[in-house]
């Protein structure tokens, strides 16, 4: 065995290593992130070919510059100017001949630099789906570490829809606020009846000198962490120990029901119980976008997905609209009824 270890298994890393460049080569070809390539690859490695040991040696950061080579010269355009501020003009641009409406900004006294920017479709229905507005925020897009936030909307026919993004050097509220500040500005019947579900709960000073009359919650998990702090303490607090096990048993477990019991004052709030919608928007723009692109890049990914979103949501409006409902055995009277409830737009 310790022969094998000094003679032969140098051999069997050396062959996996040349092995395992060609699988990252195939796998980038496809265009992956970099995380996804290598728990495929260290998946099939384990699972086809038993070299879970030397599969476990592969590390994200040799697979990106991997994926680099393959994906170099197609991707020039996404890497962007070197020089921040014309990475910037670039971007600007390239976003305001997609159509939309671009604002960038500078706070001097913290010598931050941020892009504001949103489609004219999506101003629209920022102001006319205004009654709920999550906001989120996602790291990773770009090679400066610059936050992008993005702001939800959800139309009549229960399809979320993008608002508006910005992006920021830095998530302090004085910035975070002077961007929300130009999209009221873009927006003016953004009126303050909207509710902010956000996971970013770090800036709630931002939201509220911005809209100081707008009521601001939290999405479920943070009402559900406090629940799971005051069950701590009760069980903390508890002597007998058939009632704390009595409150692991029926309270500890359904924290995500306390959680939407704190929030039963706003019927809206009880249907929108996470910021899961606009996760998954961010978490798609990551698996087409890269670190190490440019500002350029990661405008190129955003347009392309908002895009999506808008067909889909118009498609889920004329599937509405043209649907056909069955009124068979209905009585008459309530029908007249139904035909009294406004139409959706």
């Amino acid at each position: 065995m310790e022969d094998f270890n000094d003679k032969w298994w140098p051999l069997v890393l050396n062959i996996w290593t040349k092995w395992d460049s060609s699988l990252v080569e195939i796998e980038a070809d496809k265009n992956y992130s970099p995380p996804a390539i290598t728990s495929a690859i260290k998946e099939y490695a384990t699972l086809e070919l038993g070299l879970g040991e030397c599969a476990r040696e592969l590390r994200c950061k040799e697979v990106a510059n991997i994926k680099y080579k393959v994906h170099g010269p197609t991707e020039a355009h996404l890497i962007g100017n070197v020089d921040l501020r014309l990475d910037i003009s670039e971007s600007i641009s390239f976003l305001t001949e997609q159509g939309y409406r671009v604002k960038s900004y500078r706070i001097s006294q913290r010598s931050t630099k941020d892009i504001v920017f949103a489609h004219s479709e999506q101003l629209k229905k920022l102001e006319r789906h205004r009654w709920l507005t999550l906001m989120d925020s996602t790291h990773k897009t770009n090679r400066y570490d610059w936050r992008l936030f993005t702001l939800y909307v959800r139309n009549t026919y229960r399809c979320w829809n993008v608002g508006a993004h910005f992006f920021v050097s830095s998530e302090d509220a004085d910035t975070v606020a002077e961007a929300l500040t130009i999209i009221r500005n873009k927006c003016y019947h953004w009126s303050p009846v909207t509710y902010f579900l956000i996971r970013v709960i770090s800036k709630p000073r931002a939201l509220q000198r911005v809209f100081p009359a707008w009521p601001l919650v939290s999405k479920s998990a943070r009402t559900k962490i406090g629940c799971e702090s005051l069950i701590q303490d009760a069980i903390n607090h508890c002597s007998v120990p058939s009632i704390q096990n009595y409150i692991k048993r029926n309270y500890a477990k359904n924290t995500e029901k306390w959680g939407l019991w704190a929030r039963q004052h706003s019927p809206l709030l009880l249907q929108v119980t996470s910021t899961n919608s606009i996760e998954s928007f961010h978490s798609k723009l990551e698996k087409v976008i890269s670190s190490l692109y440019g500002l350029i890049g990661a405008v190129h990914g955003i347009v392309n997905i908002d895009c999506k979103k808008r067909s889909k949501a118009e498609s889920a409006s004329f599937d509405f609209l043209s649907k056909k409902v069955f009124t068979y055995d209905v009585d008459d009277d309530i029908l007249e009824e139904i035909q009294k409830f406004p139409f959706p737009f």
